[in-house]
């Protein structure tokens, strides 16, 4: 038995020192044949064998091979090495579902988290405005039934810019209603009811142009298929005796056709430095260090997609991102490479937004309360030309100096209090629309990037060549989602991405399907049960998010991308973590436990 012993050993010691004389070139042509959390493994057998599965060229081969990207991309500007890139898209993602709420009695329609991601909001058709801290464990903190105002139900929430205002819209009773109304309630107390406004037609949604004044809309009916949107600036806190009169004043005034109207309002900055030179500056922001650690490693599994979740497959890009991009380091066999100054070329080459515009954001920061009083903003609102339903991306600059003297005037009250903006104004004068882009298809949903740099337009298309002859009957829409990107700096489409996820709902009953981006990614809603999450540079789709019914919004807590929320039609509210944040968390929790 000894001998057998001595001689098992000595052929262990041999197969080691074999594997000890084995070139690296050859060592790392093996691992390039093993999966990620193999290779990771092996890392840990000895120093040698841990440097060489820091190659960046096999983490480079590996990423491309395990998350199926086209090797004519490059790696995302600002990145750090291929291998924290594989561990941003597998660690770092939000996809482990970490809380389910169940707190709302209807439909949940809607999600929007505060600016300093504290808090969350959401909406629901059982009439409830709800605001949630965005700890673990989510709890809550402010309620209300806003039915007890009539309202049938809420369906859309924004903070201001401080944190300190939340605007809630809602939709009024009666079977075929079309008028809304917002109301503004404070933070800082006890979720105090400062104003309500009337928002007519309800899908207007309101939004924020500062942290005291918001906007709203009312249409009025002309003639044959006519009408006329007009848009208030109202002051958020009404110090008056009833909270039903609004120091309002008219904004704007707009003249709709073929029973079209102004729908879906949004107020961005002009992409424009203080300097007023165009901000084409790119960042890719990443805290990853370029170590993983034992929970990383045993995370690192095969990925696989299902009913309830997982990851999707890539989709393709309508617009695909040329072969080869200005800056882009190539390898000694001629495969794209990276290191970070290239990678800053690249972003920063002419061009490059043009080839590939799932990029990340501009590295110029908010402007701050200060400043914004100097910064002309863009008015951005959904509308149509042809029919009613909306079709086109419209932009309105609204001049600092303008909005200046008006907010001035507003603050002495020097203009009439308006109940309910309820009376069109008498000038028959109607303002102008700087820009318009076509999209040939239902408008279902649009958000800004973080920067405001792009507008993300969720869009069913319409049959190619079709002809529109009668207003009231728009043309049917395909079950697919389109996402188009259009640049605010040139005010063009620069593409549409052709993607997974789908809508069933007909165009005359045809509702919002919410959609979100952060520096890093884009989520939006579907009604195929599952909300769906991609990587703006890679333009892959790398999760879905399950549901019993359908997702109707989607929402990133903007000061931490790892963290998404999703809300859906079967009542209830998602928090999903990355493995990242989920370990975190639990860790915290079993800390406090312990103590």
């Amino acid at each position: 038995m000894p001998n057998i012993l001595a001689s098992q050993d000595a052929k262990a010691e041999c197969l080691l020192s074999m594997w000890n004389y084995l070139p690296d070139h050859l060592l790392l042509s093996i691992f390039k044949c093993l999966p990620p959390r193999a290779v990771l493994t092996a890392s840990q057998v000895c120093f040698r064998w841990y440097r060489v599965a820091l190659d960046e060229v096999l983490w480079r081969d590996l990423f491309y091979q395990h998350f199926r990207i086209g090797r004519g991309i490059p790696a995302a500007p600002r990145s750090l090495s291929w291998r924290s890139e594989f561990k941003r898209l597998h660690f770092r993602t939000p996809f482990v579902e970490s809380e389910v709420i169940q707190q709302h009695r209807d439909q949940v329609l809607h999600v929007s988290f505060a600016h300093n991601g504290e808090l969350f909001a959401t909406t629901s058709k059982d009439g409830f405005i709800k605001v949630w801290s965005a700890t673990y464990p989510c709890t809550l903190k402010h309620e209300k039934d806003m039915k007890d105002y009539s309202w049938k139900y809420t369906q859309f929430s924004q903070f201001n810019s401080n944190d300190t205002l939340l605007l809630v819209s809602g939709v009024h009773f009666g079977s075929h209603s079309t008028s809304g109304e917002i109301a503004v309630f404070s933070l800082d107390d006890e979720f105090e009811l400062r104003c309500r406004v009337i928002n007519k037609p309800y899908d207007i949604f309101g939004a924020w142009y500062n942290d005291s004044y918001l906007l709203s809309g009312n249409l009025f009916w002309r003639a044959n298929y006519a009408s006329s949107s007009v848009l208030y600036l109202n002051k958020a806190s009404q110090a008056l005796e009833s909270e039903r009169e609004s120091v309002v004043t008219c904004l704007y005034k707009f003249l709709n056709k073929n029973a079209s109207s102004i729908r879906t309002i949004l107020v961005a900055r002009c992409p424009v430095t203080m300097s007023g030179e165009i901000d084409r500056r790119q960042s890719y922001h990443s805290d990853m260090s370029d170590s993983l650690t034992d929970s990383e490693t045993s995370s690192l599994t095969e990925i696989s997609g299902g009913d309830d979740g997982g990851t999707c497959q890539p989709d393709k890009l309508s617009v695909e991102c040329t072969e080869s991009h200005a800056g882009v380091f190539k390898t000694s066999d001629n495969q794209p490479g990276f290191s970070v100054s290239d990678a800053t070329a690249a972003a920063e080459a002419p061009g490059f937004a043009e080839d590939c515009h799932l990029l990340a954001d501009g590295a110029a920061q908010a402007p701050s309360a200060a400043e914004e009083e100097f910064c002309d903003k863009y008015l951005i609102f959904t509308m149509g030309e042809q029919t009613y339903t909306p079709h086109q991306i419209g932009i309105k600059r609204i001049a600092a100096s303008e909005m200046k003297d008006t907010i001035d005037r507003l603050k002495h009250r020097d203009l009439q209090l308006v109940p309910n903006n309820d009376v069109e104004p008498h000038s028959d004068k109607f303002d102008g629309i700087d820009h318009s882009i076509e999209l040939h298809g239902h408008i279902i949903g649009m958000c800004l990037s973080p920067d405001h740099r792009f507008l993300y337009v969720n869009s069913r298309t319409w049959p190619k060549g079709y002809q529109i002859s009668d207003p009231l009957s728009p043309p049917p829409i395909a079950e697919e989602i389109d996402i188009h990107v259009i640049d605010l700096v040139t005010l063009t489409e620069v593409g549409s991405l052709l993607r997974s996820h789908k809508a069933y709902t007909p165009n005359d009953e045809c509702f919002f399907i919410f959609l979100d981006v952060s520096s890093q990614y884009i989520a939006s809603g579907a009604e195929d049960h599952h909300g769906y999450l991609w990587d703006r540079h890679y333009g892959i789709c790398l999760q879905k998010f399950g549901h019993s019914n359908v997702v109707n919004c989607v929402a990133f807590n903007p000061q931490d991308p790892e963290v998404l929320v999703t809300v859906s039609d079967d009542n209830s509210i998602k928090i999903w973590r990355s493995q990242n944040r989920e370990h975190a968390v639990k860790r915290s929790t079993t800390s406090l436990n312990l103590e």
